[in-house]
């Protein structure tokens, strides 16, 4: 019935401990089998999620909440914003904190990191080609500037002040993602569309955070029982939560 199943990873397709169940693993195995196509479409990059890839072997990744969409090693999308604007992006957040806002910066060159004393770096090796940067004089472009920034409104002020850039927020954290505003899970999709010669219909979709809800919206969206109630209200469906393996109920009930 679908020709692609795209997954979440945080809140979705893992659980609480950070890991894919038993359950969910098998479910995708048979979706498989069943003659679907697996993508990830998370906030995560390619480094960052290397341990659910070769647990699941997904045919497409999309990544860096939909800045960048590969298929066997191919690129089928990327936008990434300026150097000029992450420049900017860093100027404005490090105003803001008197210089002392955390930063982290995805690049094609590895994910770029200004430590804090007090970090937590227990997320460390699973991370591929961290690289330390003060970032007093960054020069490169990005896929998404991730960093702490109190007050939402500030996130959006500051990416008003930069063409093509939109900022996102997530549930109970103060970190803000600011990306290219063509880099979403959304616009992902429709390139992979196009690609797949699919309407958004024959693609199923999991999802549970802010950067979900588009995506869901777009196709036939599957909110998690543990998604925010916006998220929950522009799915076509609701399953049970990350904890209670909902990927796989959802899959065993249209699968048969």
């Amino acid at each position: 019935m679908y020709k692609l199943i795209v997954l979440d990873l945080d809140g979705t397709l893992l659980n609480s401990e950070k890991k894919i169940s038993p359950g969910n693993l098998a479910a995708l195995k048979m979706a498989r089998e069943n003659g679907a196509l697996i993508a990830f479409s998370t906030a995560r990059s390619a480094g960052a999620m290397r341990e659910y890839i070769a647990a699941v072997q997904p045919d497409i990744l999309i990544s860096n909440g939909g800045a960048l969409v590969e298929r066997n090693g191919e690129t089928l999308f990327n936008r990434q914003l300026s150097v000029e604007s992450v420049r900017h992006i860093i100027k404005r957040c490090f105003e803001l904190s008197n210089g002392k806002c955390e930063i982290t910066i995805e690049t094609d060159r590895g994910y770029f990191w200004n430590y804090k004393p007090d970090c937590d770096f227990s997320w460390y090796e699973a991370v591929d080609n961290v690289i330390y940067d003060d970032f007093s004089d960054f020069r490169q472009s990005a896929y998404k500037v991730t960093a702490e920034v109190e007050r939402e409104v500030d996130a959006r002020q500051i990416a008003a002040e930069i063409p093509d850039c939109g900022t996102l927020s997530f549930r109970g954290e103060i970190w803000r993602r600011f990306a290219h505003t063509e880099a979403t899970k959304r616009n992902a999709l429709e390139h992979i569309c196009g690609c797949l010669g699919a309407s958004p219909k024959e693609i199923l979709a999991f999802g549970d955070d802010y950067n979900d809800l588009e995506m869901l919206e777009y196709c036939t969206g599957v909110a998690m029982g543990n998604a925010l109630d916006e998220v929950k209200a522009a799915a076509e469906f609701v399953t049970d939560t990350n904890d209670n393996d909902g990927v796989a109920k959802f899959l065993a009930q249209i699968q048969g």
